[in-house]
């Protein structure tokens, strides 16, 4: 048995948040990147970020939460 979860690729947050944007998981569902409203949302690090994000999610690779940082980002993790 394993839980799924909505991938979201830093490229995706790139492209479709502006600099200092709050992403919660509304935002994710509004903007069309986590659609299922009960599956948990992980972001991953496949692209580039370049610009401050507070991203809000129930998962993050290493990699990701990383470049979130070094981008002056902040992450939260959702329970």
């Amino acid at each position: 048995f394993r839980t799924h979860t909505q991938a979201v690729n830093l490229q995706d947050l790139e492209r479709r948040f502006e600099k200092g944007a709050d992403v919660t998981l509304e935002a994710l569902r509004e903007s069309g990147l986590a659609k299922a409203k009960d599956v948990p949302v992980k972001i991953l690090a496949k692209g580039e970020l370049t610009k401050p994000l507070t991203v809000h999610a129930h998962k993050f690779s290493g990699a990701a939460r990383e470049a979130i940082e070094k981008a002056g980002g902040t992450v939260t993790v959702v329970e």
